[in-house]
């Protein structure tokens, strides 16, 4: 009884908390399928859950739900109070708003409903899941390119490229790295238990292919083959070859290219040199000017719903999430020296205070360093971010169930052990 409920009632619903915490169908000028308010129901759930948890909890709670909580309040804090603090002595903007600004912050909560509900499906189930959820994204991209589904946005912003569609692109990213973890090394990052390498190899293969033709995003691109060096290093031989030998009916049919709908000009102008479109240049520089215009003292961010945010200032086309970890010196200032590395720090600190099993973790991770100058790691990020540390809690309890119970240890005893 217990794994039919598990199968046909949890399972689904780890799915959908899967598809909700990485914005499958957030609102966005860059997803057709995106729904208003639909990340905010859902951070709002994933918050209410949580002071539920903090209320109920006790001595014996579970000592990783303790501890992701310092990582989720900490990042709240430091990267959404203090940038409406900052924009509210800079420009005049209320607090309040610039809260709502930062409020993507806020899926550092994530971790609350993921981890509640693994506690009713095997690790085997929960990795399903995570490939069940991307390949719902693959699928949706797919229909998309194809005219299949509908374009709900009210904006369009890549004219250039019509078909392309930004559906759940971390959620792909993200399984694409478990697959091709998996696939390195034969078992399970969470429990070691063997895996089957070839289903991995193949999902592995479908991802990589849906960001190359339906989410069609470079740094994305750049962040999967980067993460494919640092995870496989010699193996990587061996993917390169499996991909040479899949993409080979694309070199004997070039017409297959054109039914597909690969954007040649796109990628070649990348080779070419010519990736800039003078948007983000402008924008770095407009940072550079304010920092040396205000003493490079933190700055904050705007809202849109406050007076059409940066639009007085720096004109409509100034984006702080296209410039990364510039983006970030705009937000802190001076200050940007100090909170990165002790953001850093106390990642890595949380982390392996849960589990010293970092391997996976640090190749995700530097991963995200190569595209660290055009998506911010720690505003943009942290449903990623946030499944990495659920990734340890599930790894934790794995090792915690396999202590006998006269031989388990104390919580204080476990953390002495770190």
């Amino acid at each position: 009884m217990t794994s039919i409920s598990s199968k046909f009632f949890y399972l689904p619903l780890t799915i959908l908390a899967l598809v909700l915490h990485f914005s499958v169908f957030g609102d966005s000028t860059h997803n057709p399928l995106g729904f208003k308010f639909l990340n905010e129901a859902y951070l709002a759930a994933c918050l209410g859950v949580a002071f539920l948890l903090i209320l109920a909890s006790t001595e014996d709670a579970s000592r990783e739900f303790r501890i992701l909580m310092y990582y989720a309040f900490y990042s709240v804090f430091v990267f959404t109070v203090l940038p409406a603090i900052f924009s509210f002595f800079t420009f005049g903007q209320p607090i309040a708003y610039g809260l709502i600004e930062e409020r993507r912050m806020l899926f550092t909560f994530g971790f609350v409903p993921l981890l509640l509900l693994t506690k009713h499906i095997s690790t085997l189930q929960f990795e399903r899941a995570i490939i069940f959820a991307a390949l719902i994204a693959v699928f949706l991209s797919w229909c998309f390119k194809f005219g299949l589904v509908p374009d709900l946005r009210e904006e369009q912003t890549s004219w250039d490229r019509p078909d392309r569609s930004s559906i759940g692109p971390f959620l792909i990213c993200f399984a694409y790295f478990y697959c091709i973890q998996i696939w390195a090394k034969g078992k399970s990052p969470i429990n070691g238990e063997q895996r089957q390498k070839i289903f991995y190899l193949i999902i592995a293969a479908i991802l990589l292919l849906t960001l190359v033709f339906a989410t069609q995003t470079r740094q994305l691109i750049v962040l999967c083959l980067a993460f494919t060096l640092f995870s496989l290093r010699v193996k990587a031989v061996a993917w390169a070859a499996s991909l040479c030998v899949l993409l080979s009916p694309f070199y004997f049919y070039p017409e297959l290219l054109e039914i597909l709908g690969l954007n040649m000009e796109f990628y070649g102008s990348s080779l070419d040199g010519n990736v800039e479109d003078g948007v983000r240049p402008h924008t770095i520089a407009s940072v550079f000017n304010h920092l040396e215009l205000v003493s490079w003292l933190p700055s904050g961010s705007l809202s849109l719903m406050w007076q059409d945010g940066f639009i007085p200032y720096f004109g409509e086309h100034f984006f702080l999430s296209d410039i990364g970890i510039i983006g970030t010196l705009f937000r802190f200032g001076f200050l940007t020296f100090l909170v990165v590395p002790l953001t850093l720090f106390i990642y890595q600190r949380i982390a392996r205070n849960i589990n010293t099993e970092m391997e996976f973790t640090y190749s995700v991770m530097l991963a995200f360093f190569v595209i660290w100058p055009l998506n911010g790691l720690f505003e943009y990020v942290q449903p990623v971010i946030c499944m990495l540390f659920v990734i340890h809690a599930l790894r934790a309890r794995h090792l915690r169930s396999k202590e006998r119970v006269h031989e388990r240890r104390t919580y204080s005893q476990l953390q002495s052990c770190y």
